[in-house]
């Protein structure tokens, strides 16, 4: 059997997203299929929903919901399949078969037989102006006899976070810099309500929490999580840290740590629990205690 050629660019970073939108959103046309009828607004919210809820009954059972309530069934989700096709634009990693007629994403998920789910769209022929120029098709597998008969033998490719493994784990023999002027000038209402109005106790919990913290790394690598930001795109190695301030022995917040050429680390923000979830679990799903959908306490410190 022969198989088509495929249009599959490697760059580091395309230009311009490779010439694909910046969004998923706006790269393919999500259309409703179900039998209630909606009013016009609510078609659009409610195909991406039906989308994700497909995707997720393909994949490997994983928790996307979390503890914050949303409009969206699947908040977890929603944001990690934009944020994967987002990366895997810039990667210039959206396989596209040479006649132009079908396109393919890896979700990087798997299935319970550990297949690879992709997305499968084909070009929109609309004639209207201004719309998405591909057309959702579905949510397949590696053993899809589209995906087989359009991609063949070089499946489309997973997006990648790193450049090395290196940059997964936290290196603690380097300097933390901490940005306290943006952590706290500009994201102090992120910070619990008795810390929130007072500038000057939370610079004092941030640093003694970020002190206890580095000595848990010590002892235990995996508390420090390897994440990916969209806006940082490829400023090298980013680490998600926990932060116990208010000294409840669990997590309130994330410090967000990116490396800073061969000097050092830079905590640059926070994020919610929430938040820091989104991001780590684009790299890989967390394998720590107190970074989960639902976040649980730390822990006594290990002193």
């Amino acid at each position: 059997m022969e198989y088509p050629p495929v249009v599959q660019q490697t760059s580091a970073l395309a230009d311009s997203f490779a010439g694909h939108p910046s969004t998923i959103r706006n790269f393919a046309f999500f259309s409703y299929r179900g039998d209630e009828r909606l009013d016009t607004s609510d078609l659009s919210p409610r195909a991406w929903s039906d989308a994700l809820n497909s995707l997720a009954e393909l994949a490997e059972p994983e928790e996307w919901t979390g503890a914050v309530p949303s409009a969206l069934p699947r908040p977890i989700l929603d944001s990690y399949v934009r944020y994967t096709y987002q990366r895997l634009a810039m990667e210039n990693k959206i396989a596209v078969t040479e006649d132009g007629e079908y396109a393919a994403m890896n979700t990087g998920l798997l299935t319970t037989y550990a297949e690879d789910v992709f997305g499968l769209f084909q070009r929109n022929r609309s004639t209207r102006s201004n719309v998405q120029p591909w057309f959702f098709q579905r949510w397949a597998t590696e053993s899809d006899r589209d995906i087989m008969r359009h991609f063949g033998t070089e499946p489309p490719m997973l997006a990648e976070y790193v450049t090395a493994a290196a940059d997964l784990v936290y290196d603690w023999r380097r300097p933390l810099k901490l940005a306290y002027e943006h952590i706290l000038g500009d994201n102090l209402d992120r910070f619990p309500p008795e810390l929130a109005g007072m500038p000057s106790r939370a610079r004092a919990a941030l640093t003694h929490s970020v002190e206890l913290t580095l000595k848990r790394v010590r002892r235990n690598y995996k508390l420090v999580v390897p994440q990916w930001y969209p806006k940082l795109q490829e400023a090298g190695a980013q680490f998600l840290m926990p932060l116990d301030l208010t000294g409840s022995d669990s997590a309130d917040l994330a410090l967000v740590v990116s490396q800073v050429g061969d000097s050092g680390y830079r905590g640059h923000t926070v994020l919610t629990l929430e938040m820091a979830y989104t991001n780590a679990r684009l790299v890989a799903r967390p394998d720590s205690e107190w970074l989960k959908p639902q976040a649980p306490d730390l822990g006594p410190a290990d002193m």
